[in-house]
């Protein structure tokens, strides 16, 4: 199979996130994002200290999309997708 010369192949690995990288992720402020995050935080669940594991991140972005400035594979967003329990 011949991959696209246009298609750039980016990973992105899942990793603790804080409220700020979030936000930029998303490209809105900080105070936008925590607006965000307590309308759902029962679904999410409080952050550790100043982060989010890795199953919070995903949650996160299975309850708001996945952020414009990251670049995942179609596969990588089906896994992401998946039910969870």
């Amino acid at each position: 199979m011949k991959e696209n010369s246009t298609t750039k192949n980016e990973v992105f690995v899942l990793k603790p996130l804080n409220h700020k990288q979030l936000a930029q992720m998303y490209g809105v402020s900080w105070v936008t994002f925590q607006n965000w995050i307590k309308k759902v935080e029962k679904e999410v669940g409080k952050k550790t200290g100043h982060f989010y594991h890795v199953p919070q991140v995903r949650r996160i972005f299975q309850l708001f999309g996945i952020p414009k400035q990251i670049n995942v594979a179609v596969n990588d967003v089906e896994e992401l997708f998946k039910s969870h329990k």
